[in-house]
């Protein structure tokens, strides 16, 4: 009863049956609509233009279109409503054939409307086109490989140095029409810009094609080999660094008791700053202090490590050392010997005088010397097996007397023999 009650009270209302009488009006809206084949002319516009075998005619004629006069069109088609209402201007296209094109040319061509699969031609004419035909231009292609320039537009840090910068690739290949090869003569790529750099620095840059008066050519028609230049900007560490000799001290003297000019006194380097950061100094060579008596100059190559650049361009400094005060005297000893004779093996002294510089800071330590302080020692390890008579340099020591040694080359004649 109560299932009755609700029933009846649904079909009393005024808004149930406004419902009712909604959806069949739409319904015969449909079906009346449906069954009109009433003529309508409906325009489309956007169109766009399409050439059939352009692939074709780039690969296998070498040929491409530009100066297409229209890239899109506008039609009016007319038909039945049920028909044209379905058409959409994205479905239709204007498609021209250039297959059977063969030769440069400037060609005026009509175009072929094709419509949609969901939709009868047979049902359907086209009542006006804008443009009627299509203007272009077909144009023989060439091809060209060109240098990549460029700049660097960022700032280069304090204490660094650029090297030159870096393209790859270094060249770039272009296709397209010939008239528009020939008028390339370089790519140009600007990177770095707002950078200011301490250490190498990449960057992926987009570039521009220049003639050879730096102007810029658009890229439309063209077929590129890259997209995209990987540029690369080196960058050196700089360091003023300090030159400098190691001495070996002798003859009664130390590196303390010299006067030492080095000129010029430093140069600037530059390379990767895990190695530049580790130099505090450049050592140019080695002055062993007991090779002479009271002067001494001489001129040095300036070597530097691998992958360390010279910016100051010498290549070469001059030392000059000073003894401050020092003495000399020269004795005649006879208390000469070797040592380091081979098993097996003997030797004699040859030389059974030799005169000595001695050097010293103090006159009177010289004069305190007496010839057999003086003792002269030939070493012969090096000799192992050797013999017959040699020249050795020998090694002078003085017994008792400190800060006193020999200046200059020592050297005794020895005969070496076997047992």
């Amino acid at each position: 009863m109560e299932q009755k009650k609700r029933t009846k009270k649904i079909y009393d209302s005024k808004v149930f049956w406004m419902i009712i009488s909604l959806l069949c009006s739409l319904m015969m809206w449909a079906y009346v609509t449906s069954q009109d084949t009433t003529d309508k002319n409906l325009t489309f516009t956007g169109i766009p233009v399409e050439f059939q075998g352009q692939e074709e005619l780039l690969s296998e004629r070498n040929l491409s279109i530009t100066d297409v006069s229209a890239d899109s069109v506008s039609i009016v088609v007319k038909g039945n409503r049920s028909t044209i209402s379905k058409l959409k201007a994205s479905d239709i296209k204007a498609v021209i054939d250039v297959s059977s094109i063969t030769a440069p040319n400037n060609m005026t061509w009509t175009y072929k409307l094709v419509f949609p699969n969901y939709v009868n031609e047979n049902e359907i004419s086209v009542v006006r086109k804008n443009p009627d035909t299509i203007n272009f231009t077909v144009i023989k292609n060439g091809s060209k490989t060109v240098d990549i320039k460029g700049s660097f537009e960022g700032t280069i840090a304090e204490g660094c140095v650029a090297e030159e910068f870096v393209f790859d690739p270094k060249t770039l290949t272009i296709d397209g029409p010939e008239e528009i090869i020939n008028k390339i003569d370089h790519v140009w790529v600007e990177f770095g810009k707002d950078q200011t750099i301490d250490s190498a620095y990449v960057e992926e840059a987009e570039f521009t094609l220049r003639d050879k008066n730096d102007n810029i050519i658009p890229k439309d028609g063209l077929r590129l080999s890259e997209e995209t230049v990987t540029a690369t900007q080196p960058i050196l560490k700089t360091k003023e660094l300090p030159l400098n000799v190691r001495f070996i001290s002798g003859g009664g003297i130390t590196e303390n008791d010299c006067d030492v000019t080095i000129d010029p006194s430093s140069i600037k380097v530059a390379g990767d700053s895990r190695i530049i950061d580790d130099m505090e100094s450049i050592e140019i060579g080695t002055i062993d202090l007991s090779s002479f008596s009271s002067g001494y100059e001489h001129t040095f190559a300036i070597e530097l490590p691998d992958g360390v650049q010279n910016l100051t361009g010498v290549s070469e400094a001059k030392v000059t050392v000073e003894i401050n005060g020092s003495h000399t005297k020269t004795f005649t000893t006879s208390n000469i010997a070797c040592k380091g004779v081979s098993n097996g093996y003997h030797a004699t002294i040859d030389t059974k005088e030799i005169e000595v510089t001695l050097r010293a800071l103090s006159q009177d330590a010289l004069n305190r010397i007496k010839p057999e302080d003086i003792t002269v020692v030939a070493d012969l390890s090096d000799y192992g097996s050797t013999t017959g008579q040699i020249i050795v340099n020998a090694k002078v020591s003085v017994a008792g007397h400190d800060n006193v040694g020999a200046v200059g080359d020592v050297r005794v004649t020895v005969t070496i023999y076997k047992d």
